[in-house]
């Protein structure tokens, strides 16, 4: 089963990209990146998945990739899971950006983000809900796991 993962992902990242409104790899990370704009000054809600009611941190990365046309998991682990990790220097706009909150200086995934460029990245946060964060700020730093991109990019 792994073995057949591995390789579904692998002609992922080498088939020619297309998603619903999107001409390119390119106009996908455009969308991405536009439609984490639209949900600036949602509510967090734990387990929340409507912009209307709140929603939490997987649940934003998975709706605004999906209005891009890109599936995702719903929780943050399994999107990390499904996932090509990225060096520092190869991050782009529309990337993910992956915390371990809970557990800093781990690797236990529980807090996810959308990287929208110039070292900034948007993300459902308890006390702020959807808002516009720094990748330096120390908080976050400190508790960063991994920068990721989706499979297809």
């Amino acid at each position: 089963m792994r073995l057949k993962k591995i390789l579904f992902f692998s002609l992922l990242a080498v088939l020619p990209f297309s998603a619903a409104g999107a001409k390119s790899i390119a106009d996908a990370r455009g969308e991405v990146v536009k439609e984490t704009m639209t949900f600036l000054n949602t509510p967090y809600l734990w387990g929340g998945m409507h912009p209307q009611t709140g929603m939490d941190c997987s649940a934003f990365v998975k709706l605004v990739y999906g209005k891009a046309g890109l599936g995702l998991p719903r929780v943050a682990r399994d999107q990390f899971a499904q996932t090509l990790r990225l060096s520092p220097s190869g991050v782009l706009p529309g990337d993910m950006i992956f915390f371990a909150m809970k557990n800093p200086g781990t690797a236990k995934v529980d807090h996810v983000g959308i990287y929208v460029g110039k070292g900034f990245f948007v993300h459902a946060s308890f006390t702020n809900g959807v808002h516009i964060d720094s990748v330096t700020n120390p908080y976050y730093y400190s508790r960063l796991v991994s920068l990721r991109k989706y499979a297809g990019f």
